[in-house]
């Protein structure tokens, strides 16, 4: 497991020196640069918080870098706190590092009740799948 991350002002970030892009499913194509980092995480292993952003109208899901601008020390393992996430299946194991995938970081704006900010994000989070539902994108592919 790698941790590839675009946040360059945080101590931990390790410049590159060719751009990752980040893998995708045959048959996606990124718009822009949204696949495109720059650096990775020092760190070995980072911990991933859970957090949730109201602004007037909407609720925000976010799975935050937690160890953001803090000491290596701090995390010497893998800590996940966002259960809301497919991959979480205990706080110390996270199925995508388990089959060797890599980790992404990159920066995200939420807005907080009015106040605008931005977060450092796993861009690896995903919502937990719903229970019973037919994956008919998987279907197409002969995948039951």
């Amino acid at each position: 497991m790698t941790i590839f991350c675009n946040i360059t002002d945080c101590k931990n970030w390790m410049p590159l020196n060719e751009v990752h892009h980040m893998k995708h499913k045959p048959g996606f194509t990124p718009m822009g640069k949204t696949d495109e980092y720059t650096g990775q995480c020092r760190n070995k292993s980072i911990k991933i918080e859970s957090t949730t952003a109201h602004s007037q109208h909407t609720k925000q899901v976010i799975a935050t870098c937690g160890s953001y601008n803090l000491d290596e020390v701090r995390y010497d393992n893998f800590q996940c706190l966002e259960e809301r996430c497919q991959y979480f299946l205990d706080p110390t194991t996270c199925s995508k590092i388990k089959y060797d995938e890599d980790l992404y970081v990159g920066w995200t704006v939420v807005f907080d009740g009015l106040e605008r900010k931005d977060v450092p994000r796993c861009k690896s989070f995903a919502h937990r799948k719903r229970e019973n539902a037919f994956n008919w994108g998987n279907a197409a592919q002969g995948i039951f």
